[in-house]
């Protein structure tokens, strides 16, 4: 059974009361924010006992210029930096539970390159074999997303993911397909579902308009078919910004929820 949760960077409120809201959804587990710095372990492990929440992932965190974590930035000491978040990252992820974190290729929010596409993907590789030596050693997986091209420019799409993945080479580096970027940049995205297959760990979902499940035009059946077809059986998770804010939050989860659980039961099909 496919575990369904939530990321935690949605809400705007203190990790407790956070955990608190998804459990009270439906959900099953939590994707928590790649800022291993903001709780210990022990902490966590205690909230998510509490709330009987699955730890699902970590969340990277890799905006530029607010930080310095982007893998395929021409600066050494800027690439040195983003590989030692993800490996920051995995330390933490190993230490609470969570299988998975996600890390994106580039920075977030810069859309073109700075040297050449050609060397920001040789730099972005190398710093990815060299987390992934460290999830090796830790058990930890690691997944990359691709962005839509408004967010992103290094890797954007299904395709392009797949060739980072081949040219990283370890087992421990996957995908994560998120539906609002799949809706922007995939044709078909049910076929970019079965493109990936195997390759294809942890799966973000949002509307097309980033709302909650219903709110837009996504069309859910034939995607959660996909998803099934391949034999997915990663995480399911929302990372949806309703445009009222919080105050629709736990609603929209609450039906997204009820919405994979129906999507995504072989009964449906």
């Amino acid at each position: 059974m496919r575990p369904l949760g939530a990321c935690t960077w949605i809400y705007e409120a203190p990790l407790e009361d956070t955990l608190g809201r998804i459990a009270a959804s439906g959900c099953d587990g939590v994707e928590l924010l790649g800022e291993p710095g903001m709780w210990t372990p022990d902490a966590v492990r205690r909230l998510l006992a509490r709330t009987g929440l699955a730890p699902l992932a970590l969340t990277a965190s890799c905006k530029v210029p607010e930080t310095r974590r982007d893998l395929a930035h021409p600066d050494p000491s800027i690439r040195a930096e983003a590989v030692a978040y993800v490996v920051d990252c995995l330390q933490f992820a190993a230490a609470v539970g969570a299988p998975v974190v996600q890390m994106l290729p580039s920075g977030e929010s810069r859309l073109t390159p700075l040297s050449s596409r050609e060397q920001e993907w040789q730099w972005s590789v190398a710093g990815m074999r060299t987390a992934a030596r460290e999830a090796e050693r830790l058990g930890v997986r690691i997944a990359i997303e691709p962005l839509n091209r408004y967010e992103a420019y290094l890797v954007t799409n299904t395709p392009s993911a797949l060739i980072y993945l081949r040219d990283v080479g370890s087992p421990l580096v996957g995908m994560t397909l998120d539906l609002f970027h799949a809706n922007i940049e995939e044709p078909d995205i049910a076929a970019a579902i079965h493109a990936a297959g195997s390759r294809l760990w942890h799966v973000h979902v949002a509307d097309s308009n980033r709302r909650g499940l219903g709110r837009g035009h996504l069309d859910l059946p034939p995607i959660a078919a996909a998803l099934l077809d391949i034999g997915y059986t990663g995480a399911v998770v929302l990372e949806i910004v309703p445009p009222e804010g919080t105050a629709g939050l736990d609603r929209d989860v609450r039906e997204s929820v009820a919405a994979l659980r129906t999507a995504l039961s072989p009964r449906s099909r």
